[in-house]
């Protein structure tokens, strides 16, 4: 009978990890905003200058 073998049975005194590792290193999914629009108004003021 196979439900009553023991030895398969998954060790449950191990040590588990109380939490997921964290990574050193967070890359927010977007950019600030702010920063999005001023590089964008000097990319515009740039070309601008370099059509003229």
């Amino acid at each position: 009978m196979r439900h009553l073998d023991h030895s398969r049975k998954l060790d449950a005194s191990a040590e588990r990890p109380t939490r997921s590792p964290m990574l050193t290193l967070c890359m927010p999914a977007m950019p600030p905003l702010g920063l999005v629009t001023a590089i964008q108004k000097r990319l515009q003021a740039w070309r601008q200058r370099l059509l003229v």
